[in-house]
């Protein structure tokens, strides 16, 4: 489809739908959504994602101060290294632990783009904050099944707005898509959204084969 006529958002989410519904549907996700992941994996995954959102989040800091108008895509309200930090601590988890192949990956693509192609980490960007839709309901079956508060501690990066999710996810689409980013950026932003969704897929898998080899 026409970037330019259909603008970034559309884009994204057709050209990522087949690694969308891959990642989706792996079995780490599954259990996830049912809320039956054992808690020491989901503590070894909210450890994984904080190593990849402080790097994305680093990365964006220094892409805003470069170009202000990404301000409206990426702000302070939207990091979620402070609530991965939170979860961590209350669930008495390892903010420090080794990095995991495929989040090490994803790490090192970031830094690359970062030093030769910095917008498309909106690509990057574009996965992490869309999983916030999905997450905010997998928050409802992960709080009673780990007994966790209904006032967030231990579940804040699942869902990070409350009741403004949608709202925010609004407000995300009109800033990207405000952009009016040209067809050949687009094009390099649906590429690392589609390395992105890989990646988490791949690390659901690392995750529970190192589960299963802890078990053996």
């Amino acid at each position: 489809m026409n970037a330019e006529r259909s603008g970034a958002m559309l884009t994204l989410r057709e050209g990522t739908a087949t690694h969308h519904r891959r990642a989706e549907q792996h079995e780490f996700q599954r259990q996830f959504v049912r809320g039956t992941l054992p808690k020491l994996l989901y503590v070894r995954w909210l450890a994984q994602m904080l190593q990849i959102h402080a790097a994305l989040e680093s990365h964006l800091d220094r892409v805003v101060t470069r170009n202000p108008a990404l301000r409206a895509v990426f702000d302070d309200g939207r990091r979620k290294v402070p609530g991965l930090r939170h979860d961590l601590a209350f669930l008495g988890g390892d903010a420090a632990g080794p990095v995991l192949p495929a989040a090490g990956a994803l790490i090192a693509r970031m830094d690359d783009l970062a030093a030769g192609r910095p917008m498309a980490l909106l690509g990057v960007f574009y996965v992490l904050e869309g999983s916030t839709n999905g997450s905010k309901f997998i928050a409802r079956k992960v709080r009673p099944a780990y007994a966790l508060p209904t006032t967030g501690e231990g579940s804040a990066y699942l869902d990070p707005y409350g009741d403004m999710q949608p709202a925010r996810w609004q407000e995300f689409k009109t800033a990207v898509d405000a952009l009016a980013l040209p067809p050949d950026q687009v094009d390099q932003l649906v590429a690392a959204a589609q390395a992105t969704f890989d990646a988490i897929h791949d690390l659901g898998g690392e995750l529970l084969a190192e589960s299963t080899g802890a078990a053996a």
